[in-house]
Order: structure tokens, then sequence, then C-alpha cells
């Protein structure tokens, strides 16, 4: 069976983003058109075909209007529905990240309740723990205060206001990108965050479907 393989991301990538940063118009974006797709998505797409085997099927977004999707190329793979892994190729190079991306009701639910006992919490407290001490930043929308019903002294008070929880580390940008050794980096901590991914697709779960 044939194993995808991957180079790496060209130098050019970054004459990409960096033409973008110093003009934001859809007009210069639309004239750098063919030379994303030559050098910034299609080693994404073989970037990510070589991680499929182990994690799954990524989405490569392509270039379109919105302005957050210029100065970034994204990908991910949806674990559960909205809790995924995912990676990003910008000016500053490659951003891995892993979590809880998006929340609904019964998520929020459900989260609440594996965080406020005691086994499950702590066990979420020491799987964020080791990403900080890799260089993570926890990110995600909170509550500006305690949920109703959570005692102010909860001891995973911080962790409840969450409505989602993403674990993200910036790679930087050195020769490496340019290299194979940007796959083995990217495999390196994707798999750091499968523990999060893992704990958020078993205690969260995907999205309750409306019945319509």
């Amino acid at each position: 069976m044939h194993t995808p393989s991957f180079a790496g991301f060209p130098q050019e990538a970054f004459t990409f983003f960096d033409a973008i940063a110093r003009d934001t118009s859809w007009h210069e974006v639309n004239a750098q058109r063919e030379l994303h797709a030559r050098v910034v998505r299609a080693p994404m797409l073989e970037l990510a075909a070589a991680l499929e085997p182990e994690f799954g099927a990524s989405y490569v977004y392509r270039l379109h209007r919105s302005p957050g999707l210029w100065t970034h190329q994204y990908a991910y793979v949806a674990l559960a529905d909205t809790i995924v892994l995912g990676l990003s190729l910008s000016l500053e190079g490659l951003t891995v990240e892993g979590g809880w991306l998006r929340s609904s009701r019964d998520q929020v639910e459900r989260y609440r309740t594996a965080v406020a006992a005691s086994r499950l919490g702590e066990e979420l407290e020491a799987i964020l723990d080791e990403l900080r001490g890799r260089g993570y930043t926890l990110l995600g929308v909170r509550l500006s205060s305690r949920p109703r019903g959570v005692a102010t002294d909860h001891p995973r008070i911080d962790l409840l206001r969450h409505r989602s929880l993403l674990a993200e580390r910036n790679l930087g940008r050195g020769s490496w990108i340019s290299a194979p050794e940007a796959l083995e980096r990217v495999r390196t901590e994707w798999r750091a965050l499968r523990p999060l991914t893992d704990w958020f697709a078993q205690h969260v779960g995907p999205r309750e479907r409306r019945r319509t």
C-alpha cells in the first residue's frame, strides 16, 4: 500500500502570506489565488493525506472571501462533531490545536457534569497540565461568572466556566517547515493532544441533532 509522503511547505508559501499581510484587499488575494493553490493549499492537502492513516481525514479549507481564511490555511479532523484536531499555516508558521471547538447546550451540560465529578474533572486537569508543560495555551469561550448552581469555591470553577476549550501551540517556521520534519512535528503534537480530544469525545460527545 502506498504511504502518502510530505516534503514540507515551500518558502513561497510565506511569499503569499507576506503579500496578503501588506495588502488585505480581496483584489490582492484573488490575484494571488494560483500561488495559494500551488504553494499553500496543495502542500496542506499532502500533509493531511500523510496524517490521515493515523488520525482520520481532514477538511482543508479553500480560499474564499472570508478574511479570516486569507491569512491562515486551516485543516481540521473532526473526531466527534465539534471535537477536533487542527492545524494552520500562516506568516508565523505552523500552529497545532485540539479540543472542543464549538458547543451546544447538551454538550455544555455533559461537560459540566463530567468536570464536576471528582475523578473525571481531575483527569481533565491532569491532561491540561501536561499540555501546558509542553507549551500549549488554553483557549475557548468562557462565562464571565460562575455557572448557575455552581459553588464559588468549587475546586474546578475556572474549568466549569468554559463553553468550549482548545489547547493551541505555535510551532514557528524554522527551516524544518520546508522539510519532511514538519510532518513528524505535527504528528508528535497531535498525538500529545489525543488524550484531550479523547476525553472530550467520551464525556462531551457530538451535539444532539434536533428533530424537525
